[in-house]
């Protein structure tokens, strides 16, 4: 497994399909990434699963993924999923999680607190004027299923059918919107705004 000590040449390799370059990236990050998202959730099998479809998405989604680090996009990925998971638990069990903030519209993309802290202010608002600059760029249907999958959380299936089209074109949609949110983000931004755009966009 040596051949894939160097993370340029690792991502490359598992944007090029290499099963076990992908397999290497799991074993690697595995134990750090669940004792990172125990710190959250005291549940091992929420971990567990959390930890495992972060990879899928990953791996679903590696074509969109430029020479970054790939240990900082994992760690995002996993405190976005954790904090999913304890906003839905709050929205169920109508629980009081005193260190999570109620956030409203697209807070969630925003993923590195930037809504707690005063100093990060002047930066939320440039990243919605942004994300709305790239959101009216994309084309009427695009823009319509990216919306009701990462805003209103629909599933593939679920958009399918209420617009009437096939899980495919939801798919391709998708896709599309994603590639001009990381086109947009990747030069215009720091490496840090950079993977917190990423890993929301991979969720």
């Amino acid at each position: 497994m040596g051949q894939f000590a160097d993370e340029k040449k690792l991502l490359q390799a598992i944007k090029d399909g290499d099963s076990e370059a992908f397999e290497f990236l799991f074993k690697s990050y595995y134990p750090r990434l669940r004792g990172y998202a125990s710190r959250f959730l005291h549940d091992d099998e929420a971990v567990r699963d959390i930890i495992q479809e972060s990879f899928l998405k990953f791996w679903e989604k590696r074509q969109l993924i430029e020479a970054i680090s790939l240990s900082s996009l994992l760690f995002a990925m996993v405190r976005n999923a954790c904090m999913n998971y304890l906003k839905h638990l709050q929205l169920m069990e109508q629980q009081s999680l005193d260190y999570l903030q109620e956030i409203p519209g697209r807070e969630e993309l925003y993923c590195w607190d930037f809504g707690l802290n005063p100093e990060y202010a002047l930066l939320y608002k440039e990243l919605q004027q942004e994300v709305d600059a790239v959101m009216k760029n994309l084309p009427e249907r695009c823009r319509e299923v990216f919306v009701m999958s990462r805003f209103k959380r629909m599933k593939n299936r679920e958009i399918a059918e209420a617009l009437q089209i096939s899980t495919t074109a939801v798919e391709k949609h998708i896709t599309k919107a994603l590639k001009q949110f990381s086109d947009y983000f990747k030069d215009k931004y720091p490496l840090d705004i950079y993977i917190a755009i990423l890993a929301w966009i991979l969720r």
